[in-house]
């Protein structure tokens, strides 16, 4: 129901679109496209999702040897051929934007691979499934995070800040993924517009009778009619996203100690009162976030002494759910910069990042302190290159490479950027130079990045569900938005607090981790606080009460965050959906608030006793 949400006037929802059509990249315009003055507005539909996006993939191995898959969809079935790279298994349909490659196990009871669909990259595996002969491995694929049959999906229409008219989509679930609306056109009364991260393709007319459109919607799966209805202004919700579900039902609205269920994932679990932490202070906290206070917080959990302690979950999300984890997604890319030198793929963080890139010929604004450019600036976004976030004017910003088509390599748009400083000497929040690192990885790894990752990292910890973006040309895109479980995201923190091992098992040096939590310098222009960054990780100081707690982060837009305190043995990950609410930063404040106080009672640890090191408070 709406009313649980902040509803806007008339005024505020013009407002509303001209703040939507500024922020670069949400919408890609047609300039020829005649669209009626009506079309502008608010408009809401449902959404039958499992009818334009399920996918069932089978692989079948033919009696006369190798194999061959099929595509099935709600509208019809395609068979596709397999072929053979080395041990991959590889296909891809010939109808959609669908492709595969995948690795058959050694005893063949799965297929473990990739489905690339559009612009993202998801981790699957296919079993074998039961009695079939010959054999088949099959799985019911969607590149959404639920299976709901239908799902709300409102259209804003407006001025895009160019002399244009834009769209731009909303779900009203936060668990289903940000959509990015483009290429609106209404020539010869027909409106088209397009949508990237799902490919989805949405054409109609609008019925002035009935103030509708009557739309058809086309994706992965086949196509679907969808009406959408003009939302009048009182029931537009503020934010666009606010999720119809609410934090929690009633009758779960408290917190109840309880040690998390202990699955077959690698994490021991107990009571948090076992672990010395005040379960008053865990109650509230659930209650702060479940009556509004800490609005939009989709997962707290927290992970003590090695062992995971709270998990609490919200607004429909639960431990199956993966999260977007925006720029937290960063701090991994340092991480596989650090294997990757463990592999003696990288010679070191001295190696100049030119190098890597042989087939740029020549770079625009050329500027002899590129050539000084190393792997350690990217990593602790000090390139000195006009990579600048929080600049809308500047050359290489997230939002300036994002909301262009004319240049596809992103990589080389970033390195023909201006310099503005020294290499090294003033870190600068941007996403191009994780970027960057990625076109390293992809260029030295020899392997695809997305194999890499799971090959050295993501599939020792154990993980197995995960979505990479991909940028224009299909490289594994660095600077955000990898989909992980919150559980997974515990992992990762464990990891580093564990001096880069995972259950007795050694799979990142605790010397990169010591270089990676060096202090490297103020990240301009984000830091207020005078902490310090690392290697795409934040440096970060609590005071609660007469106590003050050393903290290491990766953080993301809308507050995906993953907490380390080592004099804590504390591990704590937070994600949320506070991407237009101007509270991005707020499980800073929950765990200021809330999750700290609850550990500093414990009296089997003395602040300050821990030095802060990757591994000293327990190394197993």
């Amino acid at each position: 129901m709406i009313p649980r949400h902040r509803l806007v006037s008339l005024r505020s929802l013009s407002r509303l679109l001209l703040v939507l059509f500024a922020l670069p990249g949400l919408a890609t315009i047609s300039r020829a496209q005649q669209c009626p003055e009506e079309l502008r507005g608010a408009w809401s539909g449902t959404l039958p999702a499992r009818q334009l996006l399920e996918l069932r993939l089978i692989v079948h191995e033919k009696a006369a040897g190798g194999f061959e898959a099929e595509i099935r969809a709600a509208a019809a079935a395609e068979a596709a051929a397999v072929w053979l790279d080395s041990a991959h298994l590889r296909f891809q349909s010939s109808r959609r934007p669908i492709a595969f490659d995948g690795i058959l196990s050694s005893d063949k009871s799965r297929i473990g691979g990739f489905v690339q669909h559009a612009s993202t990259l998801t981790r699957v595996e296919l079993p074998l499934e039961t009695g079939s002969e010959p054999r088949a491995w099959a799985i019911n694929w969607t590149p959404l995070a639920v299976r709901d049959e239908l799902v709300r999906l409102d259209l804003y229409i407006g001025d895009d800040g160019a002399g244009g008219t834009g769209g731009f989509f909303f779900f009203r679930d936060q668990r289903l993924p940000a959509l990015w609306g483009y290429g609106l056109d209404c020539r010869r009364g027909v409106i088209r517009l397009g949508e990237k991260n799902l490919a989805l393709g949405f054409e109609g007319r609008i019925d002035r009778a009935q103030d509708i459109l009557v739309m058809t919607a086309t994706g992965v799966g086949g196509s679907a009619p969808i009406t959408l209805s003009r939302m009048p202004p009182e029931l537009v919700p503020s934010p666009p996203d606010a999720p119809e579900l609410p934090a929690r039902r009633p009758a779960d609205a408290r917190y109840v100690e309880r040690a998390p269920e202990s699955l077959n994932d690698g994490w021991p679990t107990s009571k948090p009162s076992a672990v010395g932490i005040d379960v008053g202070r865990i109650a509230d906290m659930v209650t702060a976030i479940v009556e509004g206070e800490m609005a939009l917080t989709h997962s707290v959990l927290v992970a003590r002494h090695g062992k995971l302690v709270v998990e609490e979950y919200f607004y429909g999300f639960d431990r199956d759910t993966w999260h977007d984890m925006r720029s937290a997604s960063k701090t991994v890319t340092s991480t596989l910069i650090g294997l990757a030198i463990q592999e003696n793929r990288i010679e070191s963080t001295a190696a100049p990042a030119l190098s890597f890139f042989p087939n740029y010929r020549r770079y625009a604004n050329w500027d002899a302190r590129k050539s000084q450019i190393t792997v350690r600036d990217l990593l602790t976004m000090s390139s000195g290159l006009d990579a600048n976030d929080s600049d809308p004017t500047s050359v290489a910003s997230e939002g300036a490479y994002q909301s262009q088509t004319a240049r596809p390599d992103w990589i080389k748009l970033a390195l023909d950027a201006p310099m503005i400083s020294d290499p090294g000497a003033q870190p600068l929040y941007g996403g191009a130079n994780p970027l960057i690192l990625g076109g390293i990885l992809a260029r030295t790894v020899g392997e695809p990045v997305e194999w890499f990752a799971h090959r050295t990292l993501l599939g020792p910890l154990g993980i197995e569900k995960y979505r990479f973006l991909l940028d224009p040309t299909g490289v594994v895109y660095m600077g955000g938005g990898m989909h992980l479980r919150p559980r997974d995201m515990l992992k990762y923190g464990q990891l580093y607090l564990d001096g880069g091992v995972w259950q007795g098992r050694r799979i990142l040096s605790e010397e990169w981790i010591h270089e990676s939590w060096g202090r490297y310098g103020r990240l301009a222009p984000l830091d207020r606080n005078g902490h310090q960054y690392g290697y795409l990780w934040w440096h970060h100081k609590y005071d609660v009460g007469d106590e003050t707690v050393e903290t290491l982060e990766a953080r993301g837009a809308g507050g995906q965050y993953v907490f380390v305190a080592p004099a804590l043995d504390l591990v704590i990950v937070i994600t949320a959906g506070n991407f237009r609410t101007g509270k991005t930063r707020q499980p800073e404040e929950i765990i200021r608030r809330f999750v700290l106080p609850a550990v500093l009672p414990s009296p089997e640890r003395t602040i300050g006793q821990a030095r802060l090191e990757p591994g000293s408070a327990h190394m197993r």
